[in-house]
């Protein structure tokens, strides 16, 4: 393996990273998403890599993360679904868990499910919670659903039974039968997705890996397509929302897998940065064009989570615990019906983009408004791909100026603080759940736009210190080079953590831990795996579980006094006498990707002197801000705000009170006071 190449397509740019593992060389580059012909973006970036010296044949490792799924949810442009479940239950995806999105709002409206009521047909079946059948699915019940479903023009079909989690064999059943009436349709099913308890999320799971799977199943061709156009025969690799790869044979069955595959990455590049600057507690800021990702990382670790919502829908498999705002550098501004001024979470894209791309957009984004504020606008952005410009970012403020009856200059600002303060409810709550004070933490953004406004909402948020990659701009797509192999699986059992019950739980532990250990094998062949277990554990009577790490050799009290120190850790209190429950057990095997070199130089400090200086409006005025070239600092150049510090890949902004110097990885280390 000569190279690895990492792939990290957002909502404007497309990220690549090509690393040669002889010399640790790192070519890095962006170039323009392609929305309307998804995949052409991939053929573009990797035929520029090769007309700079790149040999398709020295690919041996190729990662691909993308936003096609999660960007099908949103946008509502996924597959034509019907739903087969238990008759009786054919409104479970109305009545969800009747919660209102905003319970104060006298307006508030519930999304509209993915499945529409009259796609959800009943079969009559039933299975006990305790895995007995009651009543089997009959072929003519199905026969009858499937040619209602074929008349409504539905191309893919979901099966979720009441308590398939205990026993799938109804599912399986009536999956077979769809198989012999029309072996063309397209079948999941909901234990086959994610076995879990909770049918609404088992359900909503299901519909999700089915409604993004013919989007991401022809994306994946033709990725493919281009990959063998270049004579580039390694295989295709998917970042996970784990944070893992899998294979794209795999990702076209497992779509929910890879769904915030690019949300993943950046927080698994983060932590390959973290771990090798030394730094042990960090925030990180994933700032793109159309949203604001923040994750926690403790040694370099991220933090891992279920039921976590993508567009409006709870998704119940494993996720990197990230939490996401509408407000990236695309993110559209506008005036409420109040007149308040709001950023985002519409966002302009790659198509049409800001309106200082100079690509047809007509209206004001936080990127047109950081060219206002001459944060940006001295250099082109993107590897070159767009050059700003002012008079068209001026063009679409000034209505919104004279609305509120403000300058141009002012305007901006008061947009760069209002996609800060946008970005800092969820972090404050982020924080919050996780028991940690921001002050304790070290932020470090990247993305395209997080270096642009990373220090000002270090400052709203409390932390004095900041850390820039050397790559910010591509570190998602360095996050998909360094992803593991990674497999989960995870059985539902519900039963009481007792010596009597144990023996059963360490045999479905040890079948998991084989189905996860063979799933790694099937994907990347044999070798060293590592393979972790965990349970999901609760008091009895409570109706949420916490997920509690299994050391090896550990029995059920040892596992007991785990789970009340993890329940006094995440509420403050617990109860060691009260009986526990086991709700789910889990099992993941990770394969370790081929290591990063990130040599360190040795720093001699010395200042930096700007050669040239540039207005800047900060703080309700202008100040002269010195202008720096991020390319030509060497390790221990130390650089005082107020500054600008461009590179291909971002604009860095040092606010005065801040100082940074470059470390001996080349990060940019800011800190303030």
């Amino acid at each position: 393996m000569a190279c690895m190449i990492g792939v990290d397509i957002g909502g404007t740019f497309a990220d690549f990273v090509a690393l040669d593992t002889g010399s640790g060389q790192m070519t890095t580059l962006k170039v323009l998403t392609t929305p309307l012909t998804p995949g052409q973006d991939v053929g573009t970036g990797l035929r520029r890599l090769v007309a700079e010296g790149l040999s398709p044949t020295e690919v041996g490792r190729f990662v691909h993360g993308t936003t096609v799924g999660v960007n099908t949810i949103i946008q509502r442009r996924g597959a034509r679904i019907a739903l087969f479940t238990t008759a009786g239950f054919t409104d479970m995806l109305e009545l969800a868990r009747l919660r209102m999105p905003d319970p104060y709002s006298l307006f508030c409206e519930r999304p509209a499910p993915l499945v529409p009521r009259e796609h959800v047909f009943p079969i009559h079946e039933r299975m006990s919670a305790s895995g007995a059948t009651l009543q089997a699915p009959k072929e003519a019940d199905v026969a009858a659903a499937l040619a209602a479903a074929r008349a409504a023009d539905c191309d893919v079909v979901v099966v979720s039974f009441l308590h398939a989690w205990r026993k799938p064999l109804h599912e399986e059943q009536v999956a077979a039968m769809i198989a012999r009436l029309d072996p063309a349709m397209i079948v999941f099913r909901g234990s086959e997705v994610w076995p879990a308890i909770r049918e609404y999320e088992r359900t909503t799971t299901a519909v999700l890996n089915a409604y993004v799977h013919p989007r991401i199943a022809n994306y994946l061709d033709r990725v493919s397509a281009e990959l063998e156009g270049l004579g580039i025969t390694a295989p295709l690799l998917l970042t996970t929302s784990a944070g893992g790869t899998m294979t794209a044979r795999h990702g076209r069955r497992d779509c929910v897998g890879m769904l915030l595959s690019g949300t993943a990455s950046g927080v698994v590049g983060a932590g390959v940065v973290a771990r090798a600057a030394g730094v042990p507690a960090v925030l990180t800021l994933d700032m793109g064009g159309t949203s604001a990702d923040a994750a926690i990382l403790i040694d370099g670790q991220p933090s891992y989570s279920t039921g976590l919502a993508v567009g409006e829908f709870p998704l119940a498999t494993t996720t990197v615990a990230v939490t996401s705002s509408g407000q990236g550098g695309g993110s559209m501004v506008w005036i409420d019906p109040q007149g308040v001024l709001q950023v985002g979470p519409e966002s302009a894209g790659s198509t049409p983009g800001p309106a200082c791309f100079g690509r047809g957009g007509t209206r004001m984004t936080v990127t047109d408004a950081a060219l206002l504020c001459g944060i940006l606008g001295h250099g082109a952005l993107g590897y070159g791909a767009i050059a700003p410009n002012a008079a068209l970012a001026e063009d679409v403020a000034r209505p919104l100026a004279a609305q509120l009856g403000m300058d141009l200059q002012p305007l901006a600002e008061g947009v760069l603080h209002v996609a800060v303060s946008g970005m800092l409810v969820p972090i404050e709550q982020l924080l919050a759940r996780a028991g940690v004070h921001a002050s304790e933490l070290t932020l470090m953004p990247f993305g395209g736009a997080g270096p642009m406004l990373g220090a000002l909402l270090a400052e709203a948020a409390g932390m004095t210190r900041v850390l820039v990659p050397a790559v910010p701009g591509t570190l998602c797509a360095l996050g998909a080079v360094a992803a593991a192999i990674r497999r989960d699986t995870m059985r539902t059992v519900l039963a009481p953590l007792e010596a009597a019950e144990w023996p059963k739980m360490q045999a479905m532990l040890d079948a998991l831990a084989a189905e996860a250990e063979a799933g790694v094998t099937e994907m990347a062949g044999p070798g060293d795996t590592t393979t972790l277990r965990a349970a999901d554990l609760r008091y009895r009577g409570q109706s949420f579980e916490l997920t509690v790490p299994i050391p090896a050799e550990a029995g059920p009290e040892a596992l007991a006094r785990l789970f009340h120190e993890a329940h006094d850790r995440a509420f403050g209190h617990a109860e060691p006498g009260a009986p526990v429950q086991v709700v789910s057990l889990r099992a993941s095997a990770t394969r370790a990707a081929p290591p990063i070199a990130m040599p360190r130089a040795e720093e001699v400090p010395h200042a930096v002197q700007p050669g040239l200086h540039v207005p800047l409006y900060l703080r309700g005025g202008w100040q002269q801000a010195g202008l720096i070239d991020r390319t030509a600092l060497d390790p221990g150049a130390m650089v005082q705000g107020p500054a600008i510090v461009t590179q291909p890949d971002c604009t860095i902004l040092v606010p005065d009170g801040w100082r940074a110097r470059v470390d001996g990885l080349r990060n940019l280390q800011m800190e303030h006071g």
